[in-house]
């Protein structure tokens, strides 16, 4: 890479750390590779220009005029950048006759899985390498998540009076448009010879309403019917995977996740407490009188917070996320899920849970400058 074109890549680092979810420098230089891998020097001198408010092809000529010859070479460019997953698109209500709008994409939940069909080998070491030195602090940085953990339906009975927005089918239910698409996290242990231990399920990622509708434009999933998703969801959790869709009432996507491929849960495993990055209401209970041993839900539990202790199932507090793998697998029915005392309600669009994201963000560089 040339010192122009580092440049250019550097500013665009720079622009792309201002987002809700940032995208910081490392040492390496990791982060730089994965930009050129994205965005071609023109693209992304148009990229450091844009925002991640959604703006018409009018609103950003007016920034990068000078670096292209019309608006009509802008718009092709902008949607070429679209439909190579390196940013969004809005496309307006019809009734309000507004324009295509465009705006700037997080690297993950975004540009990462918008790349599931043309992911290469370089290309996932170094999403690998970029999340162990500075993306996991990133977007742990506040504690808000991106995505929730729900519990599996077969964990939850009657008594948990459990909310709407914890309940699978009536998130299925509400969705206008659902698309299906594979493993982003396990396309990439596949090219790696490390290929998923729990599932040889690979379409169990699902886009919902208008992220569904983006999905299928760029050719990375298909529609499937309400009650198509269920089929699927329903093995998903029978291969005992976790329910992690975004973290809004109004959530744009559902993932199916295990905990030797995904990204996001190998590596907050790495972290100290875990389920503080979780949101989830619930958390697994062992009966001691009722358990014998038999270990079915060691293997079972993604987060590794199952340990016998004197031939004891015992959960550890710190680990589990409360997605009830475990309740369905003991045949004993020695585990439970319990509620916990305080229950997390999510924020109502996602553009809210980005928000407040923000917005503990700034709370936390005022705490570092009173530190200081």
């Amino acid at each position: 890479m040339s010192a122009h074109e580092t440049e250019i890549y550097r500013k665009l680092q720079q622009r792309l750390d201002t987002l809700p979810i940032g995208f910081p420098a490392t040492k390496s230089g990791v982060e730089l590779r994965i930009l050129k891998a994205l965005f071609t020097s023109k693209e992304a001198e148009i990229a450091v220009k844009m925002s991640f408010i959604p703006e018409s092809v009018e609103k950003i000529y007016r920034r990068v005029k000078k670096k292209v010859a019309s608006k009509g070479e802008l718009k092709k460019i902008l949607d070429r950048m679209y439909h190579n997953g390196a940013i969004n698109l809005k496309i307006p209500d019809e009734n309000t006759g507004e324009e295509i709008q465009y705006h700037l994409a997080f690297l993950a939940v975004g540009m990462y899985e918008y790349q599931v069909r043309t992911i290469s080998k370089d290309f996932y070491e170094d999403i690998e390498q970029y999340f162990d030195e500075a993306y996991r602090d990133e977007f742990s940085s506040t504690k808000i998540n991106q995505l929730r953990t729900i519990p599996i339906e077969e964990s939850i009975t009657p008594e948990h009076n459990i909310a709407t927005f914890d309940e699978l089918r009536e998130i299925i239910r509400k969705a206008n448009k659902i698309a299906v698409m594979e493993c982003i996290c396990q396309k990439g242990k596949d090219l790696i010879n490390k290929s998923c231990k729990q599932t040889d399920m690979r379409e169990h990622c699902f886009a919902l309403n208008n992220s569904a509708q983006h999905v299928v434009e760029l050719n990375n999933g298909k529609f499937v019917t309400n009650d198509e998703a269920l089929i699927i969801l329903k093995r998903a959790q029978e291969e005992g995977l976790i329910l992690q869709p975004g973290n809004a009432l109004d959530p744009n996507f559902i993932c199916c996740c295990c905990g030797c491929c995904c990204d996001l849960i190998t590596n907050m495993k790495k972290l100290e407490r875990p389920w503080e990055l979780f949101h989830s209401n619930f958390f697994a209970s062992v009966d001691s009188d009722l358990c014998i041993g038999c270990e079915s839900c060691l293997n079972r539990c993604q987060m590794d917070a199952i340990e016998m202790v004197e031939n004891i199932a015992t959960v550890n507090r710190n680990l589990c996320i409360g997605c009830g793998n475990c309740v369905v697998i003991c045949s004993e029915e020695a585990i439970t899920l319990e509620k916990k005392e305080k229950e997390v309600v999510p924020p109502n669009t996602t553009v809210d849970l980005y928000l407040k994201i923000m917005n503990k963000k700034a709370e936390l560089r005022r705490n570092e400058k009173r530190v200081l």
